[in-house]
């Protein structure tokens, strides 16, 4: 939790400074600060009535430094807003941007949920209402969930279906997914052993391809009905599942498949399907079946998922080191790290992060060391030293320091930045006597960085 509160705190304080019109170097450090958690961590935040949670954790009480970024919610009608591991600098600028402007009141200007879709991000996601419905027994059905007998059911029941089966043919898919959302709160309340199956066997009924296409469909477009349509679809199983993955496969709809991307990573089914794809002759697909594998946890799949490694395309690849980490097994692990020689920087930039899976290791920190000195492309370099940073070993500490002082001084200002953050995280009193010599660097954007990270660590 202070991991992902640190960095809710980074991202707040970056939307303060893009709100304040700050010069680009002051921006460009947020930016650098966001994306040292953004590396290797997601985050999720959600505002209900006006508290947040982060990564799932209620707020106990008002904290200090994300004030900006609730308020920044609020004015925009964000519910929740999830941010993927790795997102790419440019994404999160993006976000921020969007939530730095004032909300559209003229009905012509585009909302953020609309701006943010036509940029078509992959790591950054924002939606009106939160993704999990809450299955609580909606307002005005205390009285279905109060039912006792089997025939009263059954007669409700009857009539909710008929509802949905209604919504369906005048395609009110709104009503439709508020329908079917209510007979799962219900059936989910309802704890009786002799009446919960009458409940079940009603959401069953509607439990159609027809019916469950429609919930598919609408994903895009349900605005706050989002929580019960994927509620709907997690209770409807291996349905929705495969009706998911049909559309993620054939639409021409950016959103739509985005949606039943999104939407298959909490329904969590189809994984036989999801293995096909990695045999599938389309990069994308293939590319997508591995990430959905890894959200799932599927260590079933890890054979099929290590030999996607050779996989010609680097798209592939780097999906299939992310999704190999998620495994998170000792194998799994090791297969990652051994595309630290990839001809891909990405590629070998996601495989840094399976070094980290055994903290503090000797046989780790020696072959980041090894690879950094053979290491040519910038962003990969970046890697290797939050990783050291993180692995906190003496070797990796004492090579931090010569970055940060002789050894560093022609290297670019991003690298010395870098190596910088990276020995404050590893060991704050060897960092400020070198951070204060930073603070004369002759690149602006490495005094900025100082001056932030002084102020951090004092």
């Amino acid at each position: 939790m202070s991991h992902s509160l640190l960095f809710a705190k980074s991202l707040s304080l970056l939307l303060e400074e893009v709100m304040a019109s700050s010069d680009v170097t002051t921006v460009r450090s947020g930016l650098l600060r966001v994306r040292r958690f953004s590396r290797s961590h997601g985050l999720t935040l959600e505002l209900t009535e006006g508290k947040l949670a982060i990564d799932g954790i209620r707020l106990p009480r008002p904290v200090p430094g994300v004030q900006r970024l609730m308020l920044a919610m609020a004015t925009h009608g964000v519910a929740q807003i999830n941010i993927g591991a790795g997102a790419v600098p440019s994404e999160l600028l993006k976000l921020t941007i969007q939530l730095s402007r004032p909300r559209p009141t003229d009905g012509v200007t585009k909302n953020i949920f609309e701006e943010l879709r036509e940029m078509a991000l992959w790591y950054v996601q924002c939606y009106p209402a939160a993704r999990t419905g809450a299955l609580e027994a909606p307002e005005g059905r205390e009285a279905d969930v109060a039912l006792e007998s089997v025939e009263a059911i059954m007669t409700r029941g009857a009539a909710l279906v008929q509802s949905a089966k209604t919504a369906l043919r005048e395609k009110q898919t709104v009503a439709l997914v508020t329908t079917l959302g209510s007979l799962v709160a219900i059936e989910t309340q309802v704890t009786h052993k002799d009446l919960k199956p009458a409940w079940s066997a009603a959401f069953e009924e509607v439990n159609t391809a027809d019916v469950m296409h429609a919930v598919v469909k609408s994903l895009p477009t349900c605005g706050d009905s989002i929580g019960d349509a994927i509620t709907v679809l997690k209770r409807s199983g291996d349905v929705a599942a495969t009706l998911l993955i049909d559309e993620l496969l054939a639409s021409s709809s950016m959103d739509l498949r985005r949606a039943c991307f999104d939407a298959l990573i909490e329904v969590r089914r189809g994984t036989d399907r999801l293995l096909t794809m990695l045999a599938d002759t389309q990069w994308f697909v293939v590319r997508n079946g591995a990430l959905l594998l890894g959200e799932f946890g599927s260590r079933s799949s890890e054979p099929e998922l290590t030999a996607a490694l050779a996989h010609d395309d680097e798209r592939v690849r780097a999906a299939v080191i992310t999704a190999l980490l998620q495994l998170d097994t000792a194998t799994s692990r090791a297969a990652a790290r051994g595309a630290i020689r990839d001809t891909s920087p990405e590629v070998r930039r996601r495989a840094v992060r399976g070094f980290l899976a055994e903290t503090g290791t000797w046989t780790n920190v020696d072959k980041l060391l090894q690879a950094l000195e053979r290491e040519t492309e910038l962003d990969v370099q970046l890697e290797f030293l939050y990783a050291m940073g993180t692995l906190a070993t003496p070797d990796a500490v004492q090579k931090l320091i010569r970055l940060c002082s002789s050894d560093g001084r022609y290297r670019s200002a991003d690298f010395r930045i870098a190596a910088a953050e990276a020995l404050a995280s590893a060991r704050l009193g060897a960092a400020v006597p070198l951070l204060r010599v930073m603070l004369k660097d002759p690149d602006q954007h490495a005094r900025a960085a100082a001056r932030h990270l002084i102020r951090a660590v004092s």
